[in-house]
């Protein structure tokens, strides 16, 4: 079993329902996700350190992306419809990534990069941009999959794994884990 299949056995073993690697060319980029961000404004716009207009541009997370060969797509379905049980759902994404970077990064792929679910959830209220006092959690924050430009939506398609938006009894939360 190589590393990578290994990342995918530790997401499902660390929570993910589903798990897959795809060809980084297989997630999608686009600049309308990010402009979702802002029309209808998101509460978190500038006031999240995890979010737009604080993390990398579109264009910025494009170029970047172009110098890694595969990506570990992992999906978290919600225990229900409740605030709270998607609250927990996305912490437990952003958990999941930032645990199997490190585990990544301690095999030695140096340089992955890992990108959550919707905005950060480590704390309640984000210090946000105006106090001037950095992140509480700079090892485990993550910007979103959103903030940067991935349709989750044709990306997990693209790794086998779709979503329905329109389907409130399985809502699924998306992490995404950058590899060389």
């Amino acid at each position: 079993m190589n590393e990578y299949e290994q990342l995918v056995k530790a997401a499902l073993t660390g929570g993910a329902d589903r798990a897959v690697l795809l060809d980084a060319d297989q997630v999608v980029v686009d600049d309308r996700v990010r402009l979702k961000c802002r029309v209808p404004i998101c509460k978190n716009y500038n006031h999240c350190l995890m979010c737009p207009p604080n993390t990398l541009t579109v264009d910025e997370f494009r170029g970047l992306l172009a110098q890694y060969s595969r990506a570990l797509l992992l999906q978290l379905k919600a225990k229900g419809k409740s605030e709270a049980d998607i609250i927990e759902t996305e912490l437990q994404v952003q958990n999941l990534i930032s645990d199997l970077e490190t585990k990544a990064l301690m095999e030695g792929n140096y340089l992955v990069a890992g990108f959550g679910a919707a905005h950060c959830r480590l704390c309640p209220e984000c210090v946000g941009v105006y106090s001037g006092e950095r992140c509480r959690h700079p090892f485990r924050a993550r910007p979103s999959m959103e903030a940067v430009g991935i349709d989750i939506f044709k990306t997990s398609q693209n790794g086998g794994i779709p979503v329905n938006i329109l389907d409130p009894e399985n809502l699924y939360f998306a992490g995404l884990l950058l590899l060389c």
